[in-house]
């Protein structure tokens, strides 16, 4: 019995009998394609010797199914036909256009930050409302872009969040008291919250299992983003701003306004690049979880077809294995309570086995502790070396940007130290290398404490950037492959959503607390060390399991 009321109609599988007809073709074309690629062995080929039968459905992660066979069968000969495809052009423009939203996150994060300063003195404020504005955004684009990428598809979101923050980014800057200026940065973080929760959801959701080791790359992009943030901010602050809330007129401040302007027209081309190089498809993975089986079908024969290589699998195939009755096709469902009924069912999904609800669970507490202890660690460790007399800062503000950089530019080594590791060390699976992130960032930030010059602080500085984003770049891509396809965008949203929130009680914490004490700093290092330990306790290894 479903869970759903069946409601089928002659067109539930829209242009269905007409794809039968024409899938034949697909299928014997691709089947006479010579495709060499299939025996070589190129830097995109993961040499996984454990897994010698990548199409055999024990490697799927059964565990995550809510015991829908149907779902799981169906979900199989979509694996087995994205592995016998293979790594495309498309898949590598993919990687790129997906990376240009981590990109944007980092940037929008790091401009906010980096102008808030100038901006409270021209508008006489003190407490950081314009940071609680970005985080509010970004908590509710999470959701709103989240929950709704697994209603009515991940294409939406994927042509439009880049292009509407960009957009509003370019109209931040022209803003001329502090409350329009809070409400647009609001609206730019809001258009960019659903970036890292769909970005890495449509990569993966085409990628080949031997591929996948590829999402820890995408951290790198959000180092090259927040490089790019800083740099900005170096070359247009230091000779465009006010010097003190004593005497700040616009005309002597307008260096966060060129920021701004810049940043956004940054996002811009990159959401025309979006728009133009890859006109995206529904994923196939959200397809089938949708009972939408001939669609998905046709974008993998496309694909297949484009790049002159094989595709077996037919519609027959998947309309054999049945109806699946764990999620439904929401445009049967038009309305508020057959919305809610579905969104309901999707945060059930998160929890609907023991292992997939012991899995949300660490992953809900490892996102929230990773949201208070790096934000916390950088609100108060400045001011916290400054009451130890230690003479870490540069003596002007150029100088201290261009610290920033210097520091920024070593993260992009994280999520490339991360990625080889998993491609030369197999053996030590994500779970693996979430420990060795974590377990580094905290010996780094203990160590901390005895700072005591400019140099020590670039360089650890440096160095925690680095550790930090090996767990950071592993866990954005480990999470949205423990998640099913049904509600992997739910679910990672809700990751996100717990971090930012925790992230938006940060500012609040650092006003109110006692910034001479040793023991924020402390704490911040527990925390990174303690979700590096968790993380050993994850019931998925996705590096041996196919995502479902």
């Amino acid at each position: 019995m479903s869970l759903f009321e069946k409601n089928t109609t002659p067109d539930q599988y829209q242009d269905g009998d007409q794809y039968q007809d024409q899938e034949q073709n697909h299928s014997h074309h691709s089947n006479n394609n010579d495709n060499d690629n299939d025996d070589k062995k190129d830097f995109f080929s993961h040499k996984e010797n454990y897994l010698e039968d990548s199409t055999s459905s024990e490697f799927d992660m059964v565990g995550l199914e809510a015991n829908d066979t149907i779902l799981h069968n169906k979900m199989k000969l979509i694996n087995d036909a994205i592995d016998e495809i293979g790594f495309t052009p498309y898949h590598l423009k993919l990687f790129f256009l997906n990376g240009m939203g981590y990109c944007t996150d980092c940037m929008l994060t790091y401009l906010e930050s980096s102008v808030r300063t100038f901006i409270n003195y021209q508008f006489g404020y003190k407490f950081p409302v314009s940071n609680e504005c970005y985080a509010g955004g970004m908590i509710l684009g999470a959701l709103v872009w989240g929950f709704g990428a697994d209603l009515i598809g991940r294409r939406l979101a994927f042509n439009l969040s880049l292009l509407l923050s960009a957009i509003f980014t370019i109209m931040t800057g022209m803003m001329g008291n502090m409350a329009s200026y809070c409400l647009f940065v609001l609206l730019s973080s809001f258009a960019a919250g659903g970036n890292l929760v769909l970005d890495t959801c449509v990569f993966l959701e085409y990628l080949p299992h031997k591929n996948q080791w590829l999402l820890t790359f995408f951290a790198f992009f959000w180092g090259i983003g927040q490089t790019i943030a800083v740099a900005l901010a170096y070359a247009f602050l230091p000779n465009n701003s006010c010097e003190s809330a004593d005497y700040c007129p616009s005309h002597i401040n307008r260096g966060w306004r060129y920021v701004f302007y810049t940043n956004g027209s940054i996002v811009l081309a990159m959401a025309i690049l979006r728009l133009t190089v890859v006109r995206l498809k529904e994923t196939p993975k959200f397809l089938v979880a949708n009972n939408r089986d001939a669609e998905a079908v046709r974008v993998l024969h496309e694909i297949a077809d484009k790049y002159n290589r094989k595709c077996s699998l037919t519609l027959e195939q998947l309309l054999q294995c049945g109806e699946i009755e764990s999620n439904d096709d929401y445009r049967k469902h038009f309305s508020l309570g057959g919305t809610l009924s579905l969104m309901f069912q999707h945060l059930k999904i998160l929890f609907a086995t023991k292992q997939s609800a012991w899995s949300t669970s660490l992953l809900f507490f490892s996102w929230a502790c990773l949201g208070i202890a790096y934000p916390l660690y950088s609100a108060f460790l400045p001011e916290y070396l400054a009451t130890r007399g230690a003479n870490i800062s540069a003596d002007t503000t150029g100088g201290v940007y261009r610290d920033l950089v210097i520091s920024n530019v070593s993260s992009v080594g994280g999520p490339i130290i991360a990625g080889l590791l998993l491609y030369f060390l197999p053996v030590l699976g994500r779970r693996g290398v979430l420990f060795i992130g974590g377990v580094t960032t905290m010996a780094l930030l203990f160590g901390y404490t005895a700072v005591r010059t400019r140099a020590q602080n670039v360089g650890l500085t440096s160095a925690v950037y680095c550790a930090l984003y090996i767990y950071y770049g592993v866990m954005y891509a480990y999470t949205p492959e423990v998640m099913p396809s049904a509600a992997r965008a739910t679910g990672n949203c809700l990751c996100l959503f717990f971090t930012r929130i925790a992230t938006a009680m940060v500012p609040i914490i650092a006003w109110y607390s006692d910034t001479s004490s040793a023991v924020p700093i402390w704490i911040c290092g527990a925390l990174v060390g303690v979700i590096g330990i968790v993380a050993l306790a994850l019931p998925f290894e996705p590096s041996k399991q196919r995502v479902v």
